[in-house]
């Protein structure tokens, strides 16, 4: 839990510094060149986006932890292996059930 918790507070501090660079990037956009203003807003949209889902997906674990529910697989219900959970500890799914899903999200 507390890697979790610890996640979610890197996260959300990265999250801060996204908003007060684009904060800064607004206020000083008159001093860039309007290209790389807009690649530069671009690349900070999406890492903010993906600390936001970042966060969904621990307070996900989160709920699932306190319910009693964490650590099994949302899809074919048996426990997530222990090393994917330490490498994902926010996982929904076991590893096969993950990389079959992979598989159909590109096909």
């Amino acid at each position: 839990m507390d890697r979790l918790v610890n996640r979610r507070d890197r996260s959300m501090t990265r999250i801060r510094t996204i908003d007060n660079q684009l904060r800064q990037l607004e206020r000083n956009a008159l001093l860039y060149d309007q290209k790389g203003e807009q690649q530069q807003r671009n690349l900070l949209i999406y890492l903010s986006n993906f600390h936001h889902t970042e966060i969904d997906q621990v307070d996900s674990a989160l709920n699932r932890m306190a319910a009693g529910k964490y650590g099994g697989c949302l899809a074919c219900s048996s426990q997530i292996e222990a090393d994917w959970l330490e490498s994902f500890p926010e996982a929904e799914f076991c590893s096969t059930c993950y990389r079959v899903r992979e598989r159909t999200a590109v096909a």
